[in-house]
């Protein structure tokens, strides 16, 4: 199995600008570590929630089709599904016609199932045969974002700004228990 962002958000849900604001920061010294900042804060939220802030392209790739259960897609909120692609048992790539599946797009967590009457296409089975290409985020602006995420990007940015020394290498320090609870409350499966 693997998972790759093909192309990435056009814009960070949390500016500079954005931070320096809320963190009540009024000179430009250290604008770039504080776009930084909210910039690793977003992608840690998003990789321990598994959501998408922004819109971005993915492809998720398997050995095969599950077996009578649908394809669960990892990052949520799903937009819609591109394409599926498979290696068939003579090795050739073929593209799955999408009249002969359905996406689930209304679920907290995106899926894919054959149409009524349909199975999955057989496959080779080796790794990676399977690719489905997928757009995934709340939408294209930062507006789009839930605002718990926002929050949650920006308390975390702005905790790692003032804890930089407590957060090197030798001494990480640990999330905040009460920002953790924000963080995991964005995967709360409550359509945000």
């Amino acid at each position: 199995m693997s998972l790759v962002q093909t192309s990435p958000p056009s814009v960070e849900p949390v500016t500079t600008t954005n931070q320096k604001d809320w963190m009540r920061v009024d000179t430009s010294d250290e604008d770039t570590l504080i776009g930084n900042l909210a910039s690793a804060s977003r992608a840690y939220i998003e990789l321990s929630t598994g959501r998408q802030f922004i819109t971005a392209t993915w492809q998720y790739k398997v050995s095969t089709f599950p077996a009578g259960v649908d394809l669960v897609l990892p990052i949520s909120p799903l937009q819609s599904v591109s394409s599926i692609t498979y290696v068939d048992t003579d090795s050739v790539t073929q593209t799955w016609d999408s009249s002969l599946y359905t996406v689930d797009t209304a679920s907290d967590v995106g899926r894919v199932r054959p149409i009524y009457d349909e199975d999955y296409p057989i496959v080779r089975g080796y790794a990676d045969d399977v690719t489905v290409t997928f757009i995934a985020g709340y939408g294209d602006a930062a507006t789009d974002v839930p605002d718990r995420a926002l929050t949650a990007i920006k308390l975390l940015a702005a905790n790692w700004f003032e804890n930089r020394e407590a957060n090197t290498p030798i001494s990480l320090q640990a999330v905040p228990s009460g920002l953790e609870t924000l963080i995991w409350s964005l995967n709360d499966g409550v359509v945000l």
